[in-house]
């Protein structure tokens, strides 16, 4: 997803081709946020009626389609993830001139301690987090990050894992568990 800012009086620093509220299809979403030169916004970079800050002003179809896509994602973070989710969803939002709070970004805390003295608990906890990463199917940067340390914590329970089958048990020596009286 792409946010274009718009801000009256000021000419852009590079073109953005083909900038419309929402498009889809065509590779990723453009949301544009428009600052200022409307009847009731303020000037960029003045304080509007009795010296308030500018206000931002969005395409109301545009940022409840953004909205709608945030929530969607993050539900099926937070369903995927069940109990390692270490937080409830926290929303990045802007508001509206219908004063209703859009959605823009969000994140969920991800519990990835291992699990201590129990690999084979850490190694379902890393699958878990690497399934709720790809859950929504369309991962941002931040769910690859978490992915990724997922898939370390799923190596080094496996790790873990091997060494325990490979050490021999306490109280039995290599003899097969007898002990020779000398």
């Amino acid at each position: 997803m792409r946010v274009v800012y718009e801000v009256s009086g000021v000419e852009p620093v590079s073109r953005v081709s083909a900038v419309s509220p929402v498009r889809r299809g065509e590779g990723r979403e453009v949301l544009v946020v428009r600052i200022g030169e409307r009847e009731d916004a303020a000037r960029p970079g003045h304080g509007g009626p009795a010296g308030e800050a500018p206000r931002f002003v969005l395409d109301e179809d545009a940022a409840a389609a953004r909205d709608a896509v945030v929530r969607s994602h993050e539900r099926a973070h937070l369903s995927a993830l069940g109990p390692y989710a270490a937080s409830l969803v926290d929303y990045s939002t802007v508001k509206g001139e219908d004063g209703r709070a859009y959605a823009t970004g969000a994140s969920i805390k991800v519990d990835l301690a291992p699990v201590p003295g129990d690999p084979e608990a850490s190694l379902r906890k890393a699958r878990a987090v690497l399934a709720a990463a790809q859950a929504p199917g369309d991962p941002s940067a931040a769910d690859q990050a978490v992915a990724a340390k997922a898939y370390r914590l799923a190596r080094d329970a496996e790790a873990a894992i091997r060494a325990e089958r490979s050490a021999p048990d306490e109280g039995q020596s290599s003899r097969g568990g007898f002990e020779a009286f000398a």
